[in-house]
């Protein structure tokens, strides 16, 4: 089934619609909230519903279902590091998730852009074009999100210092590995990006009731396209190099630095917040970890069979 097909409805339902399959469960707790929740799944709604009048989005969707959303979101000048109130272990999780994809995506839309040359399909051509599309807008929202987490006021400065470390990551990884290995990487990044997509959207209620309206949608909104983009990065992958235990590097390579780096991000955030000397913390981390680990491994390890395929996988 199409995720979006209820965004061909007219603007106003199709708000509703996508309130419904990605933000049914906010609790929305003042007018201002509902306000600007309403606004944002409105203009998201009008701009899928009609591309040709969207300025700056594609008018069109690849073979396999692919359409690049330029939608912009926005948030309130005091938003809250602890976006959901009742999780703030959650929030320092996520937000620490966000800091590295201002550097991950760029390097993922390399690697795929890399390999255009040598794709003789037409068709993967424009899923992997469509792919970079995403990628693109996914990380200038995540970076416009990381600008207001690290403004001064909120004493994050010093992950500023994190950052360089992220992006000197990734420039050594472009000085110091193969295309094969980028490409391996990519897939296998997007290995995991499918599975936490599935535990987001079907565990909305439990990740997102009672969280702030505007960073819900966003996370919510990215890991959608993640599962509409879910197979462009592994047939690229197959169709360039194809080696399984490449692939299998990329994609163990890939786990261990992103999920590394992002507990390097929100360890320094709780402490921050003095937050992380507690055994109550440590204690709600084990079971939002064990959560999302129970969830997304049975996907991790079906993704280790040589037959592994994406793309046949239904979306949740």
């Amino acid at each position: 089934m199409d995720r979006f097909a209820f965004l061909r409805l007219a603007p106003r339902t199709a708000a509703v619609r996508l309130r419904q399959a990605c933000g049914g469960v906010l609790q929305l707790r003042t007018s201002h909230e509902r306000h600007r929740f309403q606004d944002a799944s409105v203009r998201i709604a009008t701009c899928a519903a009609d591309g040709d009048r969207c300025r700056g989005m594609s008018a069109k969707k690849t073979p396999a279902g692919i359409l690049v959303r330029r939608i912009a979101f926005s948030y309130p000048d005091d938003l809250e590091a602890h976006w959901h109130p009742s999780k703030p272990e959650w929030s320092q999780m996520v937000n620490g998730a966000s800091l590295l994809m201002p550097y991950l995506e760029p390097y993922l839309i390399e690697a795929i852009r890399d390999a255009l040359p040598r794709i003789t399909d037409e068709k993967l051509a424009a899923e992997a074009r469509g792919y970079m599309g995403q990628e693109a807008h996914h990380y200038k929202q995540h970076r416009r999100f990381n600008e207001l987490l690290l403004a001064p006021a909120r004493g994050y400065q010093s992950l500023r210092e994190y950052e360089k470390l992220l992006e000197e990551d990734y420039a050594q990884l472009r000085r110091e590995r193969s295309l094969d290995f980028h490409l391996a990487y990519a897939a296998g990044f997007e290995t995991m990006a499918l599975a936490i997509g599935h535990m987001l959207i079907r565990g909305r209620e439990y990740f997102f009731r009672d969280a702030d309206p505007a960073v819900s949608s966003l996370v919510l909104w990215h890991f959608v396209e993640e599962l509409e983009h879910k197979h462009a990065a592994f047939d690229v992958y197959q169709h360039v190099v194809g080696s399984y235990w490449t692939r299998i590097h990329g994609l163990v390579y890939a786990m261990h630095h992103t999920l590394s780096r992002t507990r390097q991000a929100y360890v320094m955030l709780l402490k921050k917040d003095g937050l992380w000397g507690s055994w109550r913390t440590r204690w709600k981390l084990k079971l939002v970890l064990a959560k999302v680990f129970a969830d997304t491994m049975p996907w991790i390890l079906e993704s280790l069979l040589p037959w592994h395929q994406p793309s046949r996988f239904a979306d949740p």
